[in-house]
């Protein structure tokens, strides 16, 4: 699983009246078994029990949308809400045409923690995946310090004389 293409669309756009992370996610052919989803959604549950709430704040476009990808746009949710107390909803839908690829939007007050929120998502959701532990903490972290790299002023730089 990886995201293999991101844009950032200004606010009114055709998702959303605000400014959103637009995000194409390629995951791989094979069908994740219901006993590895159940697996999975325990790992995730005890690491983020948050997530269980973003279920209805994904929307959905097709029934084609694999669990894991929704997954993905829940952890992202949850991320943000966490690191950034930005709570809103996304949009998961398929990519016409393209086996495999699936469209992510997630609307956005923090540019600078979108992209990384998802990234982060999409690490998460694959470690836990293959058994492997995921440092919750650092990436919460991480996340607010890019969005308080946002609100931090810049500081003045002095007039050459």
């Amino acid at each position: 699983m990886r995201i293999i293409d991101q844009r950032y669309l200004s606010s009114d756009n055709r998702y959303s009246t605000q400014p959103c992370l637009l995000s194409i996610l390629e995951v791989d052919d094979a069908p994740a078994t219901p006993a590895a989803l159940a697996s999975l959604d325990q790992r995730l549950l005890a690491l983020l029990p948050g997530v269980r709430s973003h279920s209805g704040l994904v929307g959905m476009r097709g029934d084609d949308v694999p669990q894991i990808v929704r997954v993905v746009q829940q952890v992202a949710l949850e991320l943000r809400r966490l690191a950034l107390n930005e709570v809103t909803v996304g949009f998961v839908g398929v990519v016409p045409r393209m086996q495999g690829r699936y469209r992510l939007v997630l609307p956005y007050a923090a540019k600078n923690a979108a992209a990384p929120a998802l990234r982060i998502a999409t690490q998460m959701v694959s470690a836990l995946r293959a058994g492997r532990a995921f440092n919750l903490p650092a990436a919460v972290a991480r996340l607010r310090a890019l969005a308080d790299r946002r609100l931090t002023a810049r500081p003045a730089v002095a007039a050459a004389a």
